[in-house]
């Protein structure tokens, strides 16, 4: 298994690792900067990006993927051999807004899930500092009022792991039922901000809720069933 070292540290630029095969039409190292979502926790967004030092060539790294649980780093050139070193460099400044752009989901999230709003859709992380959701909510307004207040408040950003039953009695609603979050997983990796959001997520993210900064919102589109609510950080 690939050490996945955003978990640690979401702020990490550099790291030294190994390359340990070659799956899936690209190379597993023995640990890794690259975030690329895990499916099983439904919360979307794209994947890392950077580049990787090997033997005096730069690898441009443009795709890291899960594929049956092996994380997946693609590169456009020749597969680095097996038992390289590789030293890893991160796009830190896609990482940041992608940081800004998931916990600003989460806010989004938490206001409507107090407007006890119903999801069509996956919400999701889609590139550029977007979110996209698709709600069917009575009043977006009241939601997108509420986002403001939270995103104004400095609550923390906590990263906490929660055994599957606590979770479940302290977890905000969301779109999917927690029963179908990584499933065969005794515990998991839960993201609290304030008293106020607890959702299972596997994302870098930023530190306090402040940090998410500047955010504008596009005016909800009506769509079968419901809207379609985007926001933006810039």
């Amino acid at each position: 298994m690939t050490e996945r070292l955003w978990l640690q540290d979401a702020r990490r630029k550099t790291a030294l690792a190994s390359v340990t095969g070659h799956h899936a039409g690209g190379f597993t190292l023995d640990k890794s900067l690259y975030h690329a979502s895990d499916p099983r926790y439904h919360h979307r967004q794209p994947c890392d990006r950077g580049h990787a030092l090997v033997d005096g060539s730069k690898l441009k790294v443009h795709k890291v993927a899960l594929d049956r649980g092996v994380l997946v780093h693609r590169t456009e050139s020749a597969l680095p051999p097996v038992g390289a070193r590789a030293q890893l460099h991160l796009d830190a400044d896609r990482r940041g807004q992608q940081a800004r752009a998931h916990a600003l989901m989460h806010v989004l999230l938490a206001a409507l899930a107090e407007q006890r709003a119903d999801h069509l859709a996956p919400p999701e992380v889609v590139g550029n500092g977007e979110v996209k959701l698709h709600v069917r909510a009575r009043d977006l307004a009241r939601a997108e009022a509420r986002a403001r207040q939270l995103l104004a408040t400095r609550a923390p950003v906590e990263v906490v792991w929660m055994a599957r039953d606590d979770a479940a009695r302290r977890a905000t609603p969301q779109h999917v039922p927690l029963d179908a979050v990584a499933p065969d997983e005794p515990t998991l990796r839960m993201v609290r901000m304030g008293d106020w959001s607890l959702l299972p997520c596997d994302a870098p993210l930023v530190e306090h809720v402040w940090q998410v900064g500047e955010v504008r919102f596009a005016p909800p589109q009506p769509v079968r069933d419901g809207a379609r609510w985007r926001a933006r950080v810039v």
